[in-house]
């Protein structure tokens, strides 16, 4: 399954209309306000937009980001607190609109320690899902480790995912440039087996959900966040390759985070290479 990150200007609904121009199975946006804390309720009218506009569509799947205003391992108490509210609304209209999963970076400690922001992170998921009844899935994103983010190694988000009473809540978005970022040399098909082996180990690939097909301009290590357009980065276009053709992976999205001539001249270098 294969897509991208859409525009939603205009309405949400309008998402997939660019899903169908770039000939997308899933895509990816944000389903509320991505630069404000200010959510306005949803009207029944752009509910039923959205959904009809989703029944007429090719595309088959839609992952939510919930936006980078939210930080659960932040030291400021008024900031958790707001991202605790955040990423529950979030829920709640991703439930309405019909969306099943929520991609959601772990959080940054700041002037905290990495163990104090995994507390609050834990802390923060568990108090989100406490009285949460719906259907979506919140997903980690593993990171390339830049600044004090949490989630550039494996383990930090097994850890998580361990202390989470609502297990099920909980899945896993790999992205495979902040992987190579984060020191996992995902940059070729050796590296892709022995990287993948290991995420099994240590939390199993039963957990991915969502696949963001990054490439990374940045050196493997670098903990730098720098998309690249595919095969304009550090990873083998094999790599690539090998991830859409992947069984395991087949019904997952699999999703591009590019801008819009980028995406589109990214998702024929893909498809060329599916076909192959």
């Amino acid at each position: 399954m294969l897509g991208a990150t859409v525009p939603a200007k205009g309405g949400y609904y309008m998402a997939f209309e660019w899903g169908d121009k770039w000939h997308c199975q899933c895509v990816q946006f944000y389903i509320t306000p991505s630069r404000t804390w200010k959510v306005p309720e949803l009207s029944k009218d752009e509910i039923l937009k959205f959904k009809t506009a989703w029944q007429k569509s090719k595309v088959k799947s839609v992952v939510a980001h919930i936006p980078y205003l939210v930080n659960l391992a932040s030291v400021d108490k008024i900031l958790w607190n707001k991202s605790i509210e955040r990423v529950k609304i979030e829920l709640s209209r991703a439930d309405k609109l019909g969306v099943s999963l929520l991609v959601l970076h772990p959080g940054s400690f700041g002037n905290s320690t990495i163990e104090k922001g995994t507390e609050r992170i834990i802390l923060g998921l568990n108090k989100i899902l406490e009285k949460y009844k719906g259907n979506a899935k919140i997903l980690l994103e593993t990171m390339a480790g830049q600044g004090t983010m949490i989630g550039f190694r494996f383990e930090h988000l097994n850890f998580i995912l361990k202390k989470i009473n609502k297990s099920q809540s909980i899945g896993i978005c790999l992205d495979i440039g902040h992987l190579f970022s984060a020191g996992y040399n995902i940059g070729n098909v050796k590296g892709y087996k022995k990287t993948l082996s290991e995420f099994n180990k240590v939390i199993g690939l039963e957990k991915i959900k969502a696949i963001h097909l990054n490439d990374s301009k940045s050196d493997l290590g670098s903990r730098v966040d720098r998309h690249a357009s595919i095969g304009k980065g550090k990873i083998d276009l094999a790599v690539f390759q090998i991830f859409i053709k992947d069984k395991r992976f087949k019904n997952i999205p699999k999703l591009l985070e590019l801008k819009e001539d980028d995406t589109m001249e990214s998702l024929k270098v893909l498809r060329k290479l599916y076909e192959n």
